[in-house]
């Protein structure tokens, strides 16, 4: 096949490059060390400290050094053995061990210490989870360090794109108009009194709201999904076959996911716990979404006779990511207001409570991503050709259904809370 082969030695380059830059910053990072140790005496701010200092460590040296091994070791023909994760029940057992004893030590005076690590284990598992079972029994299909790579490029690359894209960008712009900036800020701070004051009706149905609910469900899908497989069109490009391409993109957005689950863990630590285990539930959108557009990039690279095969694949994988995000906002604009003030009167349906229903809600729709990710991958393993097969085209149509079913299962909930909500208030 055209194009299927070994990445050139420039792109080798480009990545030991790359992980050089990583391990300079984490030069800078390093010193920051000091600072958890004595913050250490002060268990809150100590918490929040530990958890930045190793990110930031995991990223720079973490990330950098094995980029910068890998490379060496592509330069050198030295081949990487065939990718091998631990089971499923390893890491999900991993992920409850790291996520009770972390909220048993969250109250502890030590807590400093302990802490951080098993927050970034109970925030990365679970993504990591996700992509082993994506590559479930055929770990062959890739190496150690193609997954490395991928990896990495999602949690690099494709996080600092998508920050561009969704908070930059849009600054410059809300900059140049300084009149809609601050009708924005006012927005924001209207969402923020009702919330404290325990004022769903007035959350649901604020401009701060709709805002939040455009960036989240609109913008951000469309800019992550773009900038996720992005580090890694190479090895897309000279992916032997179509699966190989999928599971790469899986891995690109685990890596996301995982960098994704500290920061917005990390901006809501005193409910980490609560947080961490709904992002778990949706653990498989990103890995799925990123494996389908990296689809799309690999019939682009290898043309199998389908018209605009990479506008299908990203707006699929948009879809879905924007339907989990939509519910997200919903489920935390009537749960959240407890976080921030008295809690708002129940509303109840057929005896539940609204956020609760919810909840349930978007459970399913997660453990629906989790069943997807594995057969979306294996119906292209017949089809390395024909990319556009039965198998394939049944998958994706099941997804669609899927988010179609799940769109007409919340939006109906939407308004009815916002009926009920607003009649009450």
């Amino acid at each position: 096949m055209s194009g299927v082969g070994v990445v050139s030695e420039r792109w080798k380059q480009v990545a030991a490059g790359g992980g050089c830059l990583l391990a300079l910053a984490g030069l800078l990072v390093a010193p920051a060390g000091i600072a958890w140790l004595v913050a250490l005496f002060e268990p809150p701010f100590g918490r929040n400290v530990g958890v930045a200092w190793l990110t930031l460590m995991a990223i720079t040296w973490g990330g950098g050094f094995l980029l910068i091994y890998h490379a060496y070791r592509s330069q050198q023909k030295k081949a990487s053995r065939p990718l091998n994760l631990p089971p499923l029940w390893l890491l999900g057992g991993s992920f409850l061990l790291a996520l009770v004893v972390g909220q048993a030590v969250w109250a502890d005076a030590a807590g400093g210490m302990f802490f951080p690590p098993l927050f970034l284990l109970a925030a990365g598992l679970p993504p990591l989870a996700a992509a082993a079972w994506a590559v479930g029994a055929t770990a062959g299909r890739l190496t150690w360090r193609q997954f490395t790579v991928a990896f990495i490029g999602g949690a690099t690359v494709g996080v600092a794109v998508a920050l561009f894209l969704e908070v930059a960008a849009a600054g410059v712009i809300l900059a140049l108009v300084a009149d809609l900036f601050a009708l924005i800020q006012d927005s924001w701070d209207a969402l923020v009194e009702a919330l404290a004051g325990g004022d769903v009706a007035s959350v649901v149905a604020s401009p701060g709201f709709l805002l939040a609910l455009v960036e989240l469900a609109i913008i951000a899908p469309l800019a992550e999904e773009f900038a996720k497989p992005l580090a890694i069109l190479p090895l897309i490009r000279h992916a032997p076959e179509p699966r190989h391409a999928f599971l790469l993109g899986a891995a690109a957005g685990a890596g996301f996911a995982a960098l994704e689950n500290v920061l917005y863990t990390g901006f809501g630590v005193n409910v980490w716990g609560g947080i961490v285990v709904l992002r778990a539930l949706g653990a498989a959108v990103h890995p799925l979404a990123t494996g389908l557009v990296a689809l799309g990039w690999y019939e682009i690279f290898h043309p199998a006779g389908r018209e605009h095969p990479w506008l299908s694949r990203f707006g699929l994988a948009a879809g879905v990511h924007a339907l989990w995000n939509g519910g997200i906002v919903l489920f935390l604009a009537l749960a959240g207001s407890n976080f921030f003030g008295p809690s708002p009167a129940e509303v109840d349906v057929l005896g539940y409570t609204l956020a609760g229903v919810l909840l349930a809600l978007l459970a399913v729709m997660g453990a629906a991503a989790w069943f997807g990710l594995r057969p979306a991958g294996r119906s292209l393993e017949e089809a390395p050709e024909g990319i556009g097969s039965t198998a394939a085209g049944a998958t994706e149509r099941a997804l669609a259904i899927w988010a179609v079913i799940c769109l007409v299962a919340i939006l109906p909930l939407g308004l009815a809370a916002l009926r009920l909500l607003g009649g009450g208030s």
